[in-house]
């Protein structure tokens, strides 16, 4: 849904969006996922995720995110034919995550990310910090006539991510042979390297179910789901988002999202790879009668260069309280 569900994002997906989701874990979730970013470019993205209820409302939580970008040749000016071997860039996530559900309506987390990325002679390390909250409440009360089930339908969360300090690029693969015209003195020396920002955002986002059933069980047979999202982001436009979530019984998901970004038409200055529309596809097949269930998902956003992008998850949700 182009990322629009930072108030409704729950278990391990809420890694991604708004890190107080992870509280909304009953006993476990492992994920995984494998995105084929920007289809013909040969890079890929790997996730793995797992979140673990301590009681008391308390969810520890750990994810893995490793970039894929194959095996590159190395070119040079007096070899521009790549004879020289392969290279493979290195980009690394850590991700160790705490939230908590404070009451049945709030909830909050923090996760503390390591970053790592770079060549095998040039890498920056790097820490960041996200923090968020999410809000849940009932807007359409108990229908006495149609003896619907209470149920919270209306959320609002707020997030914030890559908090943290700058990062440097070090290592041999800076340095240059130099002789000194003088002295005719060979030494090796080492170019400057600039640190830099990390991408800080702000997510600001609400969502409202509405039912399309009259049914008087706690299980939606036909729900819909709006979601809307604002992306404040500290080096490139800000992202409106909107996006939709169809879902019969809870087993059966169709989702869409659009987002706006702000001067998308100028040329000057940057936009994101995405092109403004995404759309997705997914199921929950339950396994035993406790509730633990395998949830398969789908999605799909265009992008202004190349092919798209793909992504398909992958998780097992163990739910004790079924």
């Amino acid at each position: 849904m182009m990322g629009a569900s930072t108030a409704s994002a729950r278990g391990v997906e809420a890694f991604q969006f708004n890190i107080a989701g992870l509280a909304y874990t009953n006993k476990t979730d492992i994920s995984f996922s494998r995105v084929t970013y920007l289809q013909g470019t040969d890079v890929y993205i790997n996730n793995i995720s797992l979140a673990q209820s301590l009681g008391s409302g308390s969810v520890l939580g750990l994810a893995i995110n490793q970039f894929d970008f194959g095996s590159i040749p190395i070119t040079s000016v007096s070899q521009p034919d790549g004879t020289l071997g392969t290279y493979s860039p290195q980009v690394l996530n850590i991700s160790l995550a705490y939230a908590k559900k404070f009451s049945n309506s709030i909830t909050g987390g923090l996760n503390l990310r390591v970053i790592s990325e770079g060549l095998t002679n040039v890498t920056a390390n790097g820490v960041a910090i996200d923090a968020g909250v999410q809000y849940q409440t009932t807007l359409n009360g108990k229908d006495a006539k149609k003896k619907a089930i209470k149920k919270e339908d209306f959320r609002f969360g707020i997030s914030m991510r890559n908090i943290g300090p700058n990062m440097q690029y070090s290592g041999s693969g800076l340095s240059f042979r130099s002789i000194n015209p003088t002295t005719g003195a060979d030494r090796r020396a080492y170019m400057g390297s600039e640190s830099f920002n990390l991408p800080a955002l702000v997510h600001i986002g609400a969502s409202y179910d509405m039912r399309l059933d009259n049914k008087s069980t706690e299980t939606y047979y036909h729900r819909l789901t709006t979601h809307g999202n604002f992306n404040y982001n500290a080096f490139s436009s800000n992202v409106t988002t909107i996006g939709l979530e169809y879902a019969f019984k809870e087993t059966f998901m169709l989702r869409g999202g659009y987002g706006f970004q702000e001067n998308g038409t100028s040329t000057t200055d940057y936009r994101s790879q995405y092109y403004g529309a995404a759309a997705g596809v997914g199921v929950a097949l339950p396994i035993s009668k406790s509730g633990t269930r395998m949830n398969i998902d789908y999605s799909y956003a265009p992008t202004r260069v190349f092919n798209g992008i793909h992504n398909i998850t992958i998780a097992l949700v163990i739910d004790s309280k079924k």
